[in-house]
């Protein structure tokens, strides 16, 4: 007996499927019509089954195989385009048809499934999350203001400031942990309001400053004309919060002494684009699109929050959220606002 690896048992068995039914026709005399019919029937089998099993891609791939094995016996039988010609050309397109119908159905049914799943593991994952972050929370803040009050008492010539200073640091980052996941978790209500984009944008830099001049990077700030006068709904709180963590993430991503760049310009059909752009090493392609998952992250000191939250934040207001190579070998966070009102001005 024959034993085939289990991650080849389903191309092995198409394989032999349209190898059988193709050897069927061959060795099948051309008057028996009603043979053939059958046997252009099966056809539909292995097309089928691609399609559950691999999608779009292997349906095609299959459709094309058995047109390339069908063609040569429609024309050794060729008849002058009589009924039965036409009748094997149909064929044809038919399996060719059937795998594109098969293959995209089965990816929308794919996808619904996988975003049905990620909302109900994102659903326990923040229930979870939110009563992590809860217990975390009060223990915390009392470990970091008792270790301030300490450090006020204790004179600076004493070595234990260095430890106070330890302890002080570890548990800000300890609070800033159990916030991010607060903030994950908690169901996302936004609250909508006409506001001046670009004037959203400059508000949300001015927080991010001091952190720039820590890291000893630039930030540059550029805009349309025609951009400085959108006014779009929005949250403004929550948008704020979007621009704060993408410019920090752009920040540790630079090298010292590099730029971080804000661009919000306007499409030819009126759409706002903004651009938050680094001049780091870049993102390879395997890893931009974990980058919105819980918990994944690059840093050493990063929680893995930060992208999600902000990837949660575009998506409840309808917009999409792009990661992109820039000119100069960094990144670009591409945020696309979709709004039909973005022509209105104030």
């Amino acid at each position: 007996m024959i034993n085939i690896p289990k991650p080849i048992q389903k191309p092995v068995l198409l394989v032999l499927l349209i190898a059988g039914i193709t050897l069927l026709h061959y060795s099948t005399d051309q008057s028996h019509y009603y043979f053939h019919v059958f046997y252009g029937e099966l056809y539909f089998v292995p097309i089928v089954l691609a399609a559950f099993w691999f999608g779009l891609c292997g349906a095609l791939l299959v459709s094309t195989t058995i047109t390339v094995c069908y063609l040569p016996f429609i024309f050794w039988n060729w008849q002058d385009f009589s009924a039965n010609d036409l009748d094997s050309i149909l064929s044809l397109l038919l399996y060719n048809g059937l795998a594109i119908l098969v293959g995209v159905l089965k990816g929308r049914e794919t996808k619904a499934q996988e975003e049905v799943l990620q909302k109900e593991n994102l659903a326990v994952m923040g229930r979870s999350l939110a009563a992590a972050a809860h217990e975390m929370r009060t223990p915390l803040v009392l470990i970091g203001g008792l270790a301030r009050r300490l450090l006020k008492k204790t004179n600076h010539e004493n070595p234990d400031r260095l430890k106070l200073d330890l302890i002080i640091k570890e548990s800000d980052k300890m609070e800033k942990m159990t916030g991010d996941m607060l903030n994950f978790s908690k169901p996302l209500t936004l609250n909508l309001m006409r506001e001046n984009f670009s004037t959203t944008i400059q508000n949300s830099l001015l927080t991010v400053e001091e952190v720039a001049r820590r890291h000893n990077v630039s930030i540059k700030y550029k805009s349309d004309p025609a951009a400085e006068v959108v006014a779009i709904h929005l949250d403004s709180l929550r948008f704020e919060q979007v621009i704060v963590n993408l410019v920090l993430n752009a920040i540790e991503a630079s090298p010292e002494g590099g730029t971080v760049t804000i661009t919000l310009s306007l499409t030819s059909s009126g759409n706002a684009i903004l651009d938050v752009t680094d001049n780091g090493s870049g993102i390879p392609f395997t890893k931009r699109q974990k980058l919105f998952a819980p918990f994944f992250t690059t840093k050493k000191e990063g929680t893995g929050l930060g992208l999600p939250i902000v990837h949660k934040i575009v998506m409840a207001h309808g917009w999409s959220l792009q990661i992109m190579d820039s000119a100069t070998g960094g990144t670009i966070f591409r945020i696309k606002l979709r709004e039909s009102n973005l022509n209105e001005h104030i």
